[in-house]
């Protein structure tokens, strides 16, 4: 299996007094990143990335599974849209938690504990997988009224075969 490369966010502060081109030229930013670096005083590295720090040895789907599926629980299981794609959202959290097990570990320190660190990676992969899913399929809604038939009562009508009565 081909290894996954990490991807970590990393702050990089700036030397005081460069200017928006030197950083440009340095840190290969676009002009407006290199401005916004400038006015903060630093920038942070693979931002716009999805961040990837993978620890297989201490990846356990046992228990990312039902910790998933608790997620879904606590936060999803109202919302008829996820009830229709449970099974993607539960793939989503599992996957997201794989892909930072290795930040999970790093985030549990003496004032969250692993299981509170998965439990927020879950949450917000199922949540951003259902905005995301939302976005994408809005426009399919806007033609239900064209593709559902007219009711008026018992009488029904369909573009194919006009008015029927039910």
């Amino acid at each position: 299996m081909d290894p996954v490369p990490e991807i970590r966010r990393e702050k990089v502060f700036l030397q005081p007094g460069m200017t928006s081109h030197e950083i440009m030229k340095t840190y290969g930013l676009s002009s407006d990143q290199a401005y916004k670096a400038k006015v903060k005083g630093f920038f942070v590295k693979n931002y716009s990335k999805k961040q990837i720090v993978i620890d297989r040895e201490n990846f356990n789907s046992a228990v990312c599974y039902p910790l998933a599926k608790k997620v879904f629980g606590k936060n999803f299981k109202w919302n008829p849209l996820a009830q229709s794609i449970y099974d993607d959202m539960i793939q989503e959290a599992v996957t997201r938690l794989f892909e930072l097990s290795g930040k999970t570990k790093e985030m549990a320190n003496g004032k969250y504990s692993e299981n509170y660190a998965s439990f927020w990676v879950a949450h917000n992969a199922m949540l951003s997988f259902l905005k995301t899913w939302e976005r994408q399929n809005k426009w399919c809604t806007s033609f239900e009224e064209l593709a559902n038939p007219i009711r008026e009562g018992k009488r029904l009508y369909s573009p194919d075969f006009g008015w029927m009565y039910v």
